[in-house]
């Protein structure tokens, strides 16, 4: 694999604590999904409950990433964000059409049905690119200081 970006040793840490904060949120969300089952609480139909939770703490990943100025994909990343928010944009605009249309409901007895779940993940997504518009936003109205 092409090294696309050179990180030096602060960067390499502070990608290493995303990974960390994300594994962590996965163990933890984890740990709360087997609570729910052994209390016979289904928060979504079928595999959509490990599916949202691995979604879950990769976009957890990339906010971190995009909040702490980190780009291991290096100038791609910007287009990846771009990429993954319009996606995000099309599945959730598709399944509220789908919804519209009859096809079925998002919520199921108190579950995430299958629509409802793909929803969601769509709405992750999205807030990929939400996270990097407005960090963008945010930088341009407060420029960074001089560290002398």
């Amino acid at each position: 694999m092409r090294n696309k970006t050179n990180l030096d040793e602060r960067q390499l840490w502070q990608r290493g604590n995303v990974f960390k904060h994300a594994f962590v949120f996965l163990i933890v969300a984890l740990a709360l999904e087997a609570l729910c089952k052994s209390f016979g609480i289904t928060w979504a139909q079928g595999p959509w409950e490990a599916i949202l939770l691995i979604w879950g703490s990769v976009a957890l990943c990339w906010w971190e990433f995009i909040f702490r100025d980190i780009y291991p994909m290096g100038r791609s990343q910007k287009g990846f964000f771009f990429a993954m928010g319009l996606c995000g944009v099309c599945i959730v605009v598709m399944e509220l059409a789908s919804l519209a249309a009859g096809r079925g409901p998002l919520l199921e007895e108190g579950a995430l049905t299958s629509a409802g779940a793909i929803t969601l993940i769509g709405c992750l997504m999205a807030s990929i690119l939400g996270a990097h518009l407005g960090k963008t936003a945010w930088d341009k109205g407060h420029p960074p200081e001089d560290e002398e």
